[in-house]
């Protein structure tokens, strides 16, 4: 079991993803949040895109092009495995009431480790789907994205130390699309990974205590 003191966005900021180390990263985005709810619980809401539409405000929809192994003439399973090919349907507004259009990312699963019950912590990455959007584009952006849960003990105001479930998110992007990407959306995005781990965290212990 992880124990100590919770992260913070500063302690993430140093962090690397699969292919790119934070030093060469044009743009590192992050969050962080404790959820009072247990570890497997959390992870199942986050790996199950089929959830998404229930919390997730800045990705409300997720298409799954192709699961690993999978059965064709079979309904495609939800739930991202590693080697996962997605489109994510994301909302560069999440906070606006009224209805916005949607900029459509492809995106594969680099990296799956769930959580089991003797090692508290689980990890997956996606990065770009290079292959699907074609050399071009994949020349002028590369972006890679972690999360990582672990179960911390956290103490409360009366002194009772509690089992939560830490949220670690962060995403690093190199290339000359990148530079823009910061100069016109990097304000919001900061906003937006914040949003992503406070829904998270709403879905999920609102489920707990119902």
């Amino acid at each position: 079991m992880a124990t100590g003191s919770p992260s913070t966005k500063a302690s993430l900021a140093s962090n690397s993803t699969p292919n790119i180390a934070a030093s060469d990263a044009v743009v590192h985005f992050e969050s962080v949040a404790l959820i009072d709810a247990p570890l497997q619980d959390v992870w199942d809401a986050l790996v199950d895109t089929s959830t998404w539409p229930s919390w997730n405000k800045f990705v409300p929809a997720v298409t799954i092009r192709q699961q690993p192994e999978s059965d064709a003439t079979q309904n495609v399973s939800p739930v991202l495995q590693t080697g996962t090919k997605m489109t994510f349907h994301v909302n560069m507004n999440p906070t606006s009431s009224q209805p916005q259009p949607k900029q459509d990312t492809l995106l594969i699963v680099a990296e799956r480790n769930p959580p089991t019950s003797s090692k508290k912590l689980g990890r997956i990455a996606w990065v770009n789907d290079a292959p699907d959007q074609g050399r071009i584009m994949a020349s002028l952006l590369t972006a890679e994205r972690v999360h990582e849960l672990s179960e911390v003990e956290v103490q409360d105001a009366d002194g009772q130390v509690r089992r939560m479930t830490e949220v670690r998110n962060w995403e690093a992007q190199i290339g000359a699309l990148a530079y823009v990407i910061r100069w016109m959306y990097g304000t919001r995005l900061v906003e937006c990974f914040d949003l992503w781990v406070q829904d998270l965290k709403e879905y999920v212990e609102n489920k707990t205590r119902g």
